[in-house]
């Protein structure tokens, strides 16, 4: 299966539905998604908003990278692994990932790995802005 692989980082509001419908395929019966997004409260601190920076040139290779691993190791037919960068108030997404794989099992699987090599690899850092001041976390 030839995978299509969407990566990269975004400056504007991702647009989770465009995004996802880039790799819909007739021979794909699982699709999952996970968006990461910014949540108010945390650890008892409202926040106000995050702010993303990333060394883009090279995230963005990391991302496409990390997809087409992900997308081999678990048969996939299709990958989006997108990053925002910029300020994300709180319930709006800063991170995509979603998988497309013949089986259900596979796409959760393979969603699952995307995220959490994204947020341990990824150069892409936050500061959380709350009442109290600014914090990098």
């Amino acid at each position: 299966m030839n995978p299509i692989i969407v990566s990269g980082i975004e400056r504007d509001r991702i647009d989770v539905a465009a995004l996802v419908d880039k790799i819909r395929r007739d021979d794909c019966g699982g699709l999952v998604v996970f968006e990461g997004t910014t949540r108010t409260p945390d650890e008892g601190r409202v926040v106000l908003h995050l702010d993303y920076e990333a060394y883009e040139e090279r995230a963005a290779a990391q991302l496409e990278q990390i997809a087409k691993e992900v997308a081999e190791r678990f048969g996939l037919g299709g990958v989006v692994a997108v990053h925002r960068v910029g300020r994300v108030m709180p319930s709006e997404p800063s991170v995509l990932v979603a998988a497309v794989a013949p089986h259900r099992a596979e796409a959760f699987e393979a969603a699952r790995a995307l995220i959490d090599r994204i947020k341990s690899e990824a150069y892409v850092w936050k500061k959380e802005s709350t009442a109290a001041g600014d914090s990098w976390v």
